[in-house]
């Protein structure tokens, strides 16, 4: 059963976190998807975090799961949040692991905290939603999300209801919608491992607030408030091919501007695929730069 923990932060919110893997493990800080929350690591499994002595705090962002809203904030702002929780928990130094809407979480601790980072890993990796690179290459329905986000904001509960509703359907129509729209990497990987009912569960946690689902969902069509260029840290990017989520030329875009960015593409991968059929090369990566710091 799922432990969920609590921070209360300096200015008096409350922030939701999970931890996977071994307690005294490799510290990773795990940025969740738009939308969604501290259980979604679970969709990599526990096994993969103990396979290679990972310690994974997954704490959701303010507004998301069970943390307080925090209605103003910017990326930048996640940073706070993040030193927050780290010296909660006695941890000096750790490595940040961004999946798709957490990119931009990630790329702003990249810039603002490198003295704490031991790495920095984007997977499936979202930028600006709005960028013209960005919606050309969407599939329909991603692009009417992000225009509703970004011109229609007072329709954005209509849409996100309807996402909400995932929790309800059986796993039967999960899968056939599944087989219809996703890439067929990410239709495998969703049958295998429980993943209908872990994505149900991540579900039921995300949608608890909505007026905090739809402050994270506007973020990302939002300047990100900082120059990729200023960012010094190394930070390696991962991406399939076949990603209908987030298409690759978003971070084909990002990473020529991060001045020590590199960028590994799965040919025949999609946007889930990429982070729960290569998680052996992608720890490998979060361990990389530790390596190389120790000599």
């Amino acid at each position: 059963m799922t432990e969920f923990r609590f921070l209360t932060l300096p200015d008096g919110r409350q922030l939701s976190y999970v931890e996977f893997g071994k307690s005294d493990g490799y510290p990773v800080f795990y940025f969740h998807g738009t939308p969604s929350s501290c259980l979604e690591p679970a969709m990599i499994g526990e096994e993969q975090f103990l396979k290679h002595d990972l310690r994974i705090i997954s704490p959701s962002r303010p507004g998301m799961g069970q943390s307080d809203r925090h209605k103003s904030r910017t990326f930048i702002d996640w940073t706070n949040d993040t030193i927050a929780l780290a010296d909660h928990l006695w941890i000096d130094k750790f490595a940040i692991l961004g999946y798709s809407g957490g990119a931009p979480y990630t790329l702003a601790c990249a810039l603002k905290i490198p003295d704490r980072l031991l790495s920095a890993v984007i997977v499936s990796g979202a930028g600006q939603m709005n960028q013209p690179e960005v919606k050309n290459n969407l599939s329909l329905k991603h692009r009417v999300f992000w225009k509703v986000a970004d011109k229609f904001p007072f329709l954005l509960p209509v849409v996100l209801n309807k996402m909400k509703q995932y929790r309800n359907m059986s796993d039967e129509d999960i899968m056939n919608r599944a087989e219809r729209n996703m890439p067929k990497a990410d239709f495998e990987t969703l049958k295998q491992n429980n993943r209908v009912a872990l994505s149900k569960e991540g579900a039921e946690e995300t949608f608890r607030n909505m007026r905090g689902v739809a402050t994270d969902v506007r973020l990302p069509i939002r300047p990100l408030g900082f120059d990729l260029g200023d960012i010094k840290f190394p930070i390696a990017f991962f991406h399939g091919k076949e990603d209908n989520t987030v298409p690759v030329h978003v971070v084909e875009w990002m990473v020529p501007r991060i001045p020590n960015a590199r960028l590994v593409t799965y040919p025949n991968d999609g946007h889930v695929s990429a982070i729960c059929e290569h998680f052996d090369e992608i720890a490998e990566a979060l361990f990389e730069q530790y390596s190389r710091m120790m000599g």
